[in-house]
């Protein structure tokens, strides 16, 4: 199975006009978006028009989930100006993107742990800040939590 995944776009449509440009280039047609998609201070309306367009599979990140479930005022500052830019459209397209999916019926698509759109998973914060890359063992433990069979995508 060949697939490209992105992630964390957050508003930077020029950036993902060029990674896409390149996975066409390499002969990869199946692309998962694994979300955080339009938030930032670049142009959510034109990323979210692209990966509208775009033949993908794409999951929910947190700031994709901030736009459509908090009032502006209670956006922080990478959601607020990406919430002005977007019309109806947006949002409700964002409304119809599942947190998980299952591609192929074999890859478990998601934007941070099963779980949670807020936790690392392949990195672990320490007290003083400090950000290291979580011991396998971690990582398993979070991975252990879903082991359950979702339903393939339609």
């Amino acid at each position: 199975m060949r697939f490209a995944a992105i992630a964390d776009v957050h508003g930077n449509h020029l950036a993902l006009e060029a990674v896409v440009a390149d996975i066409r280039a390499q002969g990869i047609d199946d692309i998962v978006n694994l979300g955080d998609m339009a938030s930032g201070p670049l142009d959510a309306r034109r990323t979210l028009d692209a990966l509208m367009a775009l033949d993908a599979v794409h999951v929910l990140g947190n700031h994709d989930r901030y736009l459509i479930d908090r009032l502006p005022e209670k956006m922080g500052s990478w959601d607020r100006p990406a919430h002005a830019q977007l019309d109806a459209t947006h949002l409700d397209w964002l409304g119809t993107v599942p947190p998980t999916r299952v591609f192929r019926d074999q890859v478990f698509l998601c934007h941070a742990t099963p779980d949670n759109d807020e936790v690392y998973w392949l990195e672990t914060v320490l007290p003083d800040g400090t950000v290291r890359m979580s011991s396998l063992e971690a990582i398993e433990a979070v991975t252990r939590v879903r082991l359950v069979k979702l339903p393939p995508l339609p």
